[in-house]
């Protein structure tokens, strides 16, 4: 999924279930950025540096990542050996499914801490799992749809962006037939039911309206086919949401060198130039032919909503890999 669900979408379902419009702000904020942090910021501060963590990677050389990133955070799995109406009958315990017991174990632990940040980025994980299901969060085998492909078949990278894409109706020929048929929009409503139900649990507002709560979500994504760009319109006019920026608690956390410089800021283009900060970050400081560059902590960083979602996100981490342990250790 994309920001389209995993902001917007959070932010409207977290008003619809009573939450008032700063709480959603921090809860869809939390869930969207998950995909954000890509690097780690050195902030340099009076008593020191902090390191901030990494959710999201792109690098299907490094094996650390499956167990620090994509499998706590994006491909939570199911933990049995169903074979998911597999063609070839195979198994696999890290394979991911809708709504599985231990994503949703991992997500009413967030719920019962009261934590908007941690709940939103367990929101995130909660979610994935209907767009990543049937895939895994290793290069494996398991995750191939293409032999001729040069993409290796680590999470859903051979089948591109198809799985996270709110209209795509695209095929899976690792699954029988109706299964091989995948439509996103189905899937993408499915999983925003559930997520209205545990927050109107938490909120204590009930979810008897929530039929109509979804028919208004699909009124706001608009036919099928609709350009993003005026479903986050109609988002922003509906819920009067402020608009996504990756950069927003960033700003308010730290300071580049030389400040923030168009370097740091293309607003027009905040993903390239997050994933021009990745490739460097991977090609030159963690091969350590330069250090990286330090940023400043601005005044307050320690109370700062960045900081806090980044505590959050290592709590959240360590909560998933102890739930996971067993399946580490058949694995492994």
């Amino acid at each position: 999924m994309n920001v389209e669900f995993h902001y917007y979408t959070v932010y409207y379902l977290a008003t619809a279930a009573g939450m008032t419009d700063d709480d959603a702000y921090v809860l869809a904020y939390s869930s969207q950025y998950l995909d954000n942090a890509l690097v780690a910021y050195e902030v340099a501060h009076d008593r020191g540096t902090y390191v901030t963590q990494v959710t999201h990677h792109f690098g299907f050389w490094d094996r650390s990542q499956e167990w620090d990133v994509w499998i706590p955070f994006h491909f939570f799995p199911a933990g049995d050996r169903s074979t998911e109406h597999r063609r070839d009958g195979a198994a696999n315990p890290l394979v991911v499914r809708a709504n599985g017991p231990l994503v949703k174990q991992l997500l009413i632990d967030a719920l019962r801490s009261r934590d908007l940040y941690r709940i939103g980025i367990a929101l995130h994980t909660y979610a994935d799992t209907w767009a990543h299901e049937h895939w895994s969060g290793r290069n494996e085998v398991w995750n191939r749809v293409d032999p001729t492909s040069p993409l290796p078949p680590i999470g859903h990278a051979q089948a591109l962006r198809d799985p996270d894409s709110l209209d795509t109706v695209w095929s899976d020929p690792r699954l029988e037939p109706p299964h091989d048929r995948v439509e996103n929009r189905s899937r993408f409503l499915a999983a925003a039911a559930r997520i209205y139900r545990y927050l109107a649990t938490y909120t204590g507002s009930g979810f008897a309206d929530e039929d109509l709560v979804i028919d208004r979500l699909t009124t706001i994504l608009g036919k099928p086919g609709t350009p993003s760009e005026e479903r986050i319109a109609d988002f922003v006019i509906e819920c009067g949401m402020d608009e996504y920026s990756r950069r927003t608690w960033r700003v308010e956390a730290f300071t580049p060198p030389g400040g923030w410089t168009k370097r740091w800021y293309l607003a027009e283009l905040e993903s390239a130039v997050d994933k021009l900060h990745w490739l460097r970050d991977e090609m030159l400081h963690k091969t350590r032919l330069i250090g990286r560059e330090p940023v400043r902590a601005n005044p307050g960083f320690f109370s700062s909503r960045l900081y806090r979602w980044d505590q959050a996100a290592i709590v959240q981490r360590s909560a998933a890999l102890r739930l996971l342990e067993p399946i580490r250790a058949a694995v492994d």
